[in-house]
């Protein structure tokens, strides 16, 4: 079973159809990534044509401010990014479909590009890769499914998407004006154009909006059902089945592992127990 296949990362019911072109189109364009990565390596002076800089627009090479969006530096550079993208991708795409998810890409790689740009318009820098399409898609994932949470390493806290979120962008803040080789304006450009393209598109709609004023005395805040999933069935004992783990898993992801009690918290050593006498055997 894949981390998505599981019913906490699956994505809830927001008011919004869900389109399975969206996890279509995260994938296409992870291999579009790839392939111009491949070409990048093979064809380096061409490559070169296509990074971003304030001589190739000068020279009216408008389509650095999308090609660039696609380069990367190194491997590296290609893997962080594309895990990025895959991970909150993998959240929000489903929400906004296949021809919506590919803007926010493009637009957050613009805006980035835009900014960064703007702001260094007498530099002779080149600027590549996918930072400011993954900082929109990372935006839009944490308007969409705030709630999320991930498993910050090397420490094993629990964070969610939206304070993730926040706390990537005040980090972005912080760094502006190193001499790192890092575009951290591209990132808060990327951040910048996903909001305003989300804002647009679904207004109050969104599940979570750091701007939206708080409900007014009297006005019932809306909500949003998330699908609630089996529940344990502990009484049987015995080994610990797929369905019964997956319950277990699906109430720690919703309400955190202090949510379950002293015999599901029993059922969940047994069941990684288990899981560790299986890969001895």
């Amino acid at each position: 079973m894949g981390l998505f296949d599981r019913n906490y990362m699956r994505n809830s019911d927001f008011g919004c159809k869900q389109d399975g072109s969206g996890q279509n189109m995260l994938f296409t364009l992870i291999v579009i990534n790839a392939a111009v990565y491949l070409f990048s390596i093979s064809l380096p002076a061409i490559a070169d044509n296509l990074a971003l800089s304030s001589e190739g627009i000068r020279q009216m090479r408008i389509f650095q401010l999308v090609t660039a969006g696609f380069l990367h530096f190194n491997f590296w550079h290609f893997a962080i990014n594309m895990w990025g993208l895959y991970l909150f991708g993998g959240l929000i795409a489903p929400h906004i479909g296949g021809k919506r998810f590919l803007w926010l890409y493009l637009i957050g790689a613009v805006s980035g590009n835009l900014l960064f740009l703007l702001l260094n318009w007498n530099s002779h820098v080149q600027l590549l890769g996918a930072s400011g399409a993954v900082f929109a898609v990372l935006v839009g994932a944490a308007l969409f499914e705030p709630d999320r949470r991930f498993i910050m390493f090397p420490l094993p806290l629990p964070v969610r998407t939206r304070t993730l979120a926040i706390c990537y962008i005040i980090l972005e803040l912080m760094m502006l004006g190193r001499q790192d080789g890092v575009a951290h304006l591209a990132h808060l450009g990327g951040v910048l154009g996903g909001y305003l393209y989300l804002k647009i598109l679904y207004g109050k709609a969104l599940p979570w909006d750091p701007f939206r004023s708080k409900s007014r005395p009297g006005e019932t805040p809306r909500r949003f059902r998330v699908n609630p999933g089996p529940t344990p069935d502990l009484s049987k004992g015995g080994p610990v089945g797929s369905q019964e783990l997956d319950a277990l898993l699906d109430k720690v992801s919703r309400h955190g592992i202090n949510s379950l009690s002293e015999q599901e918290l029993a059922r969940l050593r047994q069941a990684r127990e288990e899981m560790r006498g299986g890969r001895n055997q």
